[in-house]
């Protein structure tokens, strides 16, 4: 697989974001080779949001691919469902837009927390956390998205053994980081 010269970011909000942002930077990738995609105004449904543009996304990321090596990054809270039922979401909505599935070759990588990413967060940083308990309130900063990004991309290279107990939405999001190498 030839590495993306760009990577789009389609993200419920800004910690989502800079997570993934952290992430593709441990990656190699600087700034420039990242574009993301502009978040909602406001306080709304970021989730609704993600689902909404997640189509569009996806053709646009097929269409730019023929040319360049390109890859998607769709980062989306399960909220109090489960990763599948996301995924599932995913699927529909490619179907309504008469878009093909996604194929396994493709550089388009699902992360979904469940319940959100300050689950994620707090785990990789070493905080107990349960997956049906609400973290968005949690005080998190800038280092710890920052050693976040840094732990789950020690889970994603190759060989590594993510932790035997961890959680399951994380363990999820591994095969789906390594689409994009």
């Amino acid at each position: 697989m030839s590495r993306a010269s760009l990577v789009v970011v389609l993200a419920e909000d800004l910690r989502h974001q800079r997570f993934v942002l952290r992430y593709l930077e441990r990656l190699r990738y600087t700034r420039h080779d990242v574009y993301l995609e502009k978040l909602p105004a406001g306080r709304g449904c970021g989730e609704q949001w993600v689902r909404e543009r997640y189509a569009a996304a996806v053709k646009a990321y097929r269409s730019r691919s023929k040319r360049a090596a390109t890859a998607l990054v769709v980062v989306i809270d399960a909220d109090r469902g489960d990763v599948a039922g996301r995924l599932r979401q995913f699927e529909g909505t490619l179907e309504s837009a008469k878009e093909s599935p996604r194929d396994a070759a493709e550089k388009v990588a699902h992360f979904v927390p469940k319940r959100n990413i300050e689950t994620w967060i707090l785990f990789l940083t070493g905080r107990e956390v349960d997956e049906d308990s609400d973290y968005s309130h949690a005080e998190i900063d800038g280092n710890r998205i920052k050693d976040a990004a840094a732990a789950f991309h020690g889970w994603t290279r190759p060989n590594a053994q993510p932790p035997t107990r961890s959680i399951s939405s994380l363990l999820a999001a591994v095969p789906e980081a390594k689409r994009l190498e």
